[in-house]
């Protein structure tokens, strides 16, 4: 009987610590509602200078933007994006419901992506609309079968030049664009690269730099595939070994955009 008693009194306890832990596990972020309640659907030109900014700016150079729309369900939301100084290559992206009680928090890539192809860090959380946490997602799950992490790859990139080599046809293109007082034999990556200040395919010292880099996995899992932006003058598009890091292949692309 005295077995049992203290079976059930450790029950008891066990169950309460887990009611007190789950009790605790509640967000008390939320979105200041108030600051933005006023805000026109629509500015006027030179409007936004006598309402609250969007942004705001703490002493390290910390960027913190605010937003606010209709999801597709058409209820009302409000964003908020914690977005730290170079070199930092991720940001923090909150959403809150329309009662300003967070809704998820994520640490993401900053540069481009499309919807699902938006690479994640660390552990993403959920709440419901009464703060409480309801679910958790480890980001690194999804890259369990390949070497390469996002981490990993952004290493790579951050190594890896802009140009290696060209064709002929290219090194036409260059001398054009660029008015280089070259021969077609003489113009080189080291030469284009310093015409447009760019280097490497992915620099954590230029945020626009790091915002115009794409990165997929490929549906196999097998590879990276990674677009750097350097419009006007084009495209360049890499194929990374998923395991071995190498580059499968590389293709430049001529500005068509207008």
């Amino acid at each position: 009987m005295a077995t049992n008693k203290k079976y059930l009194l450790f029950l008891f306890l066990g169950l309460l610590v887990s009611c007190q832990l789950k009790e605790k596990i509640k967000t008390t972020d939320r979105f200041d509602i108030e600051r933005f309640k006023n805000y026109p659907k629509v500015l006027k030109l030179g409007e936004e200078k006598k309402l609250p900014s969007t942004k705001d700016t703490l002493p390290d150079g910390t960027v913190i933007d605010y937003s606010w729309g209709k999801g597709l369900d058409k209820q009302k939301y409000y964003a908020k994006k914690t977005i730290p100084p170079v070199p930092a290559l991720s940001y923090i992206d909150k959403e809150y419901y329309e009662n300003g009680i967070l809704k998820q928090e994520r640490e993401v890539f900053l540069g481009q992506s499309i919807n699902s192809d938006q690479i994640k860090f660390g552990i993403s959380k959920y709440y419901d609309e009464t703060g409480q946490l309801i679910k958790t997602v480890d980001e690194s799950v999804k890259y369990d079968k390949i070497r390469v992490k996002p981490s990993n790859l952004l290493e790579i990139l951050k190594r890896e030049p802009l140009f290696v080599s060209f064709t002929k046809e290219e090194r036409k293109h260059f001398i054009e664009i660029f008015q280089l007082n070259k021969k077609e034999d003489e113009v080189t990556p080291d030469i284009v690269s310093k015409a447009l200040k760019k280097y490497f395919i992915l620099d954590p010292d230029s945020r626009p730099d790091v915002e115009n880099v794409f990165l997929k996995l490929s549906e196999d899992e097998k590879s990276w595939n990674v677009v750097k932006d350097i419009y006007p003058f084009g495209l360049i598009e890499l194929n990374i070994d998923a395991n071995s890091g190498k580059i499968i292949s590389r293709t430049y692309a001529e500005e068509t955009r207008p």
